[in-house]
């Protein structure tokens, strides 16, 4: 091999050339190397092992055929691809590719490169089981170690800094694979012969790396065995908890972002809900990116009560599940607390020891709990609304009914980790994926940008008719940002209804009451603070409905204090010492505020229209929404959303439309009256002709520009409700006043 020819190859400028001179010259000789080297490692093989060969050849030809498709040709015309080219040779571990070796020419550093490349996690856990030290000291000198960019390049990391460098990675939720191999120029001769004999010996040496990820393999591959087993008990159950009588039952199991799986469960007294849980199961693999795997989270009302580590159960022989118990609140003695809790846990037949609680026994030999599984998972709910219960976060009865839900700040210590955001918008708009809200990705990239456009004033007005989302928006955005489902509490979150009788700024910087002698702290306020207290997270607050009083009143000193980045004065007084007396907007503040446009609303004025970016949410998409509601209401209520969704098309010309708070009102009232018994359901007509009535016939107005909507509704409403409908007298009489006066309305 001519290596100076293959870097006369990687030179070439017009794209469509070098791609196909790298194919026809580099990946026929490279197949034909990684195949004999396939072969001599599969003669040498466990039962198990499955090897594959894949190479940078399917880029290129996909590359090559786009070149010269006109369509595709300009975008592909400048770009580097084909200046570089890789092989590499993986094996399957139960269902993960891992890579055994890759060859990597390099026409951009004038380099090849042989490496073993490892995702993030087992270098981390290795880190954290103090393993990682030794296994680099094992490695010769000559193998060199890199990090990967966010450019797709490789960074060289000195060897004795490999461990803070994974550590360094871990605050930032960045996550890239690493490499160990060795470097040559790309110039001079090679033959194939001797560049087998580099790949092999390379191989022979990382063999601890190699030891190491398969022993992480197995013991990821045990530990998910073990979630598998708490995962597919869905049956309800009926409990007794703190002597009184419940069922639990569980939801759908869903795919959790990037971190394997989560699934809620409901507490019911009777019909009653009383709490909704979430058991988030952090499985492991290359497909999941996690610094925490192999952990189960259960969530109570958005606080975590619970953080186990399933590994500890893998190993010989049974294994009792001890899950370690800690509380950190401010405001109780926190051992009075635990031994409380833990006085529950006996009575519901749940082992304690000092401050751990079992919920069960794990059979190594025989993979499975020596408990019913069903039963392990209901004491990890039970333990958990047990301990939301004992530190105040939850007030469930005890023995008699009686008794109030409470919400509460979780500050407990078990889950030391604290949230980090995170504005990569890749990250973002995968994990809005995960939702079963509906918004567009363009509407999701448009609200990114105009939140993280400029670097010291972040301020969005979502604008549009009720029901469209602009609330959920906002919320499911900084939840994404700090990698939180839509149904957990964000502390960095705060969601603000603005009154109509604000008339200044005090309405959210507050005011000394020579009254009460104290100052008086608004929302907003505190969120300010705050923001200036913990500068490195973002802290959001939603000013929703925030046109039913003038703007320019009550923001004016916000608007002018981020303009001019002039404090803002509070107050003169020393004897408040929890209020500065003046502050300043840092710029961690993002501000979003929800208006809609009627007879109750204020105009924008251009003070605040020229300092905020203006988005509108009118566009309704429902296909989408149809596709997140459960199998079982899509069959039965088909035809119902199809007249729906023709009425609201008739609607929009008219901006008389509705969003999606009421199509899902709709479609709810109507699949909670065929659950009735039969004697007491409406007939599916007269259901869906009550629904329009109540949810979209009121929202009609306007004068006789709207004349043509009413003759396409009320020969819709015939052809499917029949003459009977009371929506069709409805929409008669409204025609017959629009004729008569030149307006009309849904109200008499």
């Amino acid at each position: 091999m001519k290596l100076d020819r293959y870097q006369e190859l990687f030179n070439i400028d017009d794209t469509t050339e070098r791609c196909r001179k790298v194919l026809d010259h580099i990946e026929p000789h490279m197949q034909e190397l990684f195949s004999r080297l396939k072969e001599e490692f599969e003669q040498n093989r466990d039962v198990n092992d499955v090897y594959e060969i894949k190479s940078y050849g399917v880029t290129l030809r996909t590359t090559y055929h786009d070149s010269q498709n006109p369509k595709y040709a300009e975008s592909k015309k400048d770009t580097n691809i084909g200046r570089k080219y890789f092989i590499k040779l993986q094996k399957k571990v139960y269902e993960d590719e891992v890579n055994v070796l890759t060859l990597e020419f390099n026409g951009i550093d004038h380099s090849y490169r042989m490496y073993v490349e490892t995702a993030f996690y087992p270098l981390w856990a290795a880190l954290q089981s103090k393993k990682l030290d030794q296994l680099i000291i094992q490695l010769p000198k000559s193998i060199h170690t890199y990090v990967k960019q966010p450019n797709n390049g490789k960074t060289e990391i000195p060897k004795d800094e490999l461990s803070k460098t994974v550590q360094s990675y871990v605050k930032p939720a960045k996550r890239p694979p690493f490499y160990f191999g060795i470097d040559r120029p790309l110039t001079g001769e090679l033959t194939e012969e001797v560049l087998m004999e580099e790949l092999k010996d390379l191989f022979d040496q990382l063999s601890p790396i190699y030891r190491f990820i398969d022993e992480e393999r197995s013991v990821s591959f045990q530990t998910n065995n073990i979630f598998s087993l708490l995962m597919k008990e869905n049956e309800s159950k009926e409990v007794s908890l703190l002597g009184h009588a419940y069922k639990i039952e569980y939801g759908e199991m869903e795919r959790n972002k990037n971190e394997g799986h989560k699934q809620s469960f409901y507490l019911y007294d009777q019909e009653q809900l009383v709490v909704k849980g979430i058991m988030s199961f952090h499985a492991f693999s290359d497909k999941y990116n996690t610094v925490y795997p192999h952990r189960l989270a259960v969530i109570i009302d958005g606080h975590n009560h619970m953080w186990a580590k399933i590994r500890d159960l893998v190993g010989d022989g049974k294994t009792t599940w001890w899950i370690h118990k800690t509380f950190a609140t401010h405001t109780l003695n926190n051992q009075q607390i635990l031994k409380k809790a833990f006085q529950h846990l006996n009575e519901l037949g749940i082992e304690t020891s000092d401050s751990r609680y079992s919920p069960g026994t794990y059979d190594n030999d025989r993979e499975r709990f020596e408990e019913e599984a069903d039963l392990v998972k209901s004491r990890l709910a039970m333990a958990a609304l047990i301990f939301a219960h004992v530190s105040e976060k939850l007030v469930l009865p005890e023995g008699e009914k009686e008794g109030t839900l409470t919400e509460g700040e979780d500050e407990e210590g078990e889950q030391s980790t604290q949230l980090e955001s995170n504005f990569d918008f890749s990250a973002i708009i995968e994990h809005v994926k995960t939702s079963k809200l509906t918004f567009q990705t363009s509407v999701i990239r448009d609200f990114h940008l105009n939140l993280t456009a400029l670097e010291d004033k972040h301020f969005v007005i979502l604008s549009g008719i009720s029901g469209t989302g602009k609330t959920q928006l906002a919320k499911l955005y900084a939840n994404a940002v700090f990698d939180l489902s839509i149904e957990e509490t964000n502390p960095y979150l705060t969601i603000i209804p603005v009154r109509p009788d604000w008339m200044d700024a005090t309405a959210l910087f507050g005011y000394y009451s020579s009254f009460d002698k104290r100052y008086v702290m608004p929302e907003f306020l505190r969120m300010i603070l705050k923001a200036r207290q913990e500068r490195d997270k973002p802290h959001f607050i939603l000013l929703d409905e925030m046109n039913l009083a003038r703007v320019e009143y009550y923001l004016s000193d916000y608007l002018s204090a981020v303009e001019s980045q002039k404090s803002i004065p509070l107050h003169d007084r020393n004897d408040v010492v929890d209020v500065p007396q003046t502050i300043t907007i840092p710029p961690n503040v993002y501000i979003v505020g929800t208006i809609n446009v009627d007879e109750t609303t204020h105009s924008i004025s251009d003070k605040v229209l020229d300092r905020a970016f203006v988005m509108t949410l009118s566009d309704v998409n429902f296909d989408p929404y149809w596709q997140s509601v459960s199998q079982t209401t899509r069959e039965k209520l088909q035809g119902e959303f199809s007249l729906l969704k023709e009425i609201h098309h008739v609607l929009l010309p008219y901006d008389l439309h509705f969003g999606y708070r009421s199509m899902n009102e709709m479609v709810r009232k109507l699949m909670r009256n065929m659950e009735l018994d039969f004697d007491y359901q409406m007939g599916r007509e007269e259901a869906l002709d009550v629904v329009i009535r109540e949810k979209v016939l009121p929202k009609i107005k306007g004068d006789e520009r709207i004349a043509p909507l009413f003759q396409e509704l009320i020969d819709l409403i015939r052809k499917k409700l029949g003459n009977e409908a009371g929506s069709l007298v409805d929409l008669t009489r409204m025609q017959k006043e629009l004729d008569r006066y030149g307006a009309t309305q849904y109200w008499r």
